[in-house]
């Protein structure tokens, strides 16, 4: 047992238990998402028309936050505030002893001990995330739920591979008799990409330097010294949903993390899969209204879930405050 997990067992020595995007991942995604509604299953005829919204308002507020007035105008104005009941809870956390630096570097030192399989030129990255489903009939919600779903994504280094996410069972929320709550197991999507298509912000390979690792993830998105640190949270996560880290990339994440202002350590959480981790947080996205959180494992030092929490204060948002926007819980490679 390392210095970090001690620290977290006396923090939480008894986890709570779990009550049970994908994120977009470009703009483009993103304008997809906004002109295109959820399908639907059929549903059984009704005296007045239902309305099905699904996930796209949420979803598209947790992806690319330059675009919230965009995102407000198209997807969120203009509906009856919900429930936080079709959103998962939020994580519990509980402090743990020492300083946000010294947490870090304690992670940053059990990521670098732990040994990983060579590279090879083909990946695959399995993680699983949340769908919000909300069926209203007028001004009425007939139910919310949330289903989480299972995507896997495969690629090489030609760029060609394939998107496969799977639905899972219901966990938060009751779905109606009549519901179109997809099967555990149905596939919802299911994409094969040839050479030279695959979408990803990342083509070559992460490198293991923390200097090299902020060079990396400010390319794509042209970050520096006025980005905040939510925005070097949300390139952080776009990485690993293509990537796996290895022991001195996941090292890296973690000492750049440890530069960025405005950064603190929650405390020991248990995430969406039941894992012990650590969370890391940072509220700098437009002006403090949103919480962006990456978990690492507490054992390990890897990145295994990240979390999107909308704050409030965004009076255009009819959305409750503290409510969870999205989820990413990485899986190993089964």
């Amino acid at each position: 047992m390392n210095d970090i997990e001690r620290r977290v067992r006396a923090a939480n020595p008894n986890p709570i238990p779990v009550r049970g995007a994908v994120s977009p991942r470009s703009e483009e995604e993103l304008s997809a998402l906004l002109a295109s509604a959820p399908h639907p299953a059929p549903r059984p005829a009704s005296r007045r028309p239902r309305r099905r919204i699904g996930t796209a308002w949420v979803t598209a507020i947790a992806a690319v936050l330059v675009f919230v007035t965009v995102i407000v105008a198209g997807n969120v104005t203009d509906r009856p505030a919900p429930s936080a009941a079709f959103a998962p809870p939020l994580l519990t956390s509980v402090p743990i002893d020492g300083t946000t630096g010294e947490i870090l570097n304690a992670l940053s030192s059990s990521a670098s001990d732990i040994r990983m399989d060579d590279a090879e030129d083909e990946r695959t990255v399995v993680y699983e995330s949340w769908s919000a489903q909300i069926t209203m009939e007028e001004d009425t919600v007939l139910d919310m739920y949330v289903q989480p779903q299972e995507t896997r994504r495969t690629w090489s280094d030609d760029l060609s591979g394939s998107i496969v996410s799977r639905a899972g069972a219901v966990k938060w929320g009751t779905a109606a008799p009549d519901s179109a709550a997809a099967k555990p197991g149905t596939i919802i999507l299911g994409e094969d990409f040839e050479p030279g298509t695959y979408p990803t912000f990342f083509v070559t390979p992460p490198p293991a330097t923390v200097e090299e690792m902020r060079s990396y993830l400010a390319a794509p998105f042209g970050l520096g010294e006025q980005s905040t640190s939510g925005e070097w949270f949300k390139a952080i996560n776009d990485l690993r949903v293509d990537w796996p880290l290895d022991r001195d990339q996941n090292s890296a994440i973690l000492q750049l993390i440890a530069t960025l202002p405005d950064v603190t350590v929650a405390g020991a959480v248990t995430d969406r899969l039941g894992r012990s981790g650590v969370a890391v947080q940072t509220e700098t996205r437009t002006e403090g209204n949103f919480r962006y959180v990456l978990v690492f494992d507490s054992a390990t030092g890897l990145l295994i879930s990240s979390e999107f929490v909308y704050l409030g204060g965004l009076t255009d948002i009819s959305l409750p405050a503290m409510t969870v926007l999205d989820y990413t819980a990485w899986k190993d490679d089964d």
